[in-house]
């Protein structure tokens, strides 16, 4: 007998109001899922949110419905924080069918980033060629730390490891914004 394997993939799209989350479990054919749910913890919050979902979702969520703050119009989301985001996928009976996920969102560092990426390459520097491999190389290793800390937390499940990467990348952005002679 075959079995459901859950799996979801979030969105790296680098939109900053929006939370995108997908379904790409396998589903046997016979199979009738009800009480299907997706539970996510956001980042600095100590509730989890439920989201009723059906077979092949996709779920986008925003800083209203994920409780950080109610809003009646569009224009009133706020950016969604960066930060490990955990999800739990599952469906009746929940209890015995729940998939634990981590998530680490690094759109705003990653839209930081591309702000110096951007002032490297215009050519607004008038810096020397051997100035701007230098420049580049730096940038380069934020991007392999940030890239280190996603792999640590989602494929490893390393969260303190991860994190650590994390916040060293976002020294390194801060240390290269502070420095650069843009």
């Amino acid at each position: 007998m075959q079995k459901n394997e859950l799996y979801l993939e979030v969105s790296d799209a680098p939109n900053l109001k929006v939370l995108r989350v997908f379904d790409t479990s396998y589903y046997c054919t016979d199979d009738t899922i009800t009480n299907y749910l997706i539970e996510v913890l956001p980042v600095n919050k100590e509730k989890w949110v439920t989201f009723h979902v059906q077979k092949n979702f996709s779920l986008s969520m925003n800083s209203s419905s994920l409780g950080y703050r109610r809003v009646t119009e569009i224009t009133q989301l706020r950016d969604l924080p960066d930060g490990i985001y955990e999800f739990k996928q599952s469906y009746k009976p929940n209890i015995d069918t729940v998939v634990h996920y981590y998530h680490l969102r690094v759109t705003e560092l990653r839209h930081k980033l591309k702000i110096q990426w951007d002032n490297l390459i215009d050519d607004t520097c008038k810096i020397s060629r051997e100035e701007f491999h230098v420049q580049r190389e730096k940038l380069r290793e934020i991007e392999e730390y940030i890239t280190a800390a996603k792999y640590k937390i989602e494929e490893c499940n390393e969260k303190k490891q991860g994190k650590e990467l994390y916040e060293w990348a976002i020294k390194l952005l801060e240390i290269y914004s502070n420095e650069c002679q843009c």
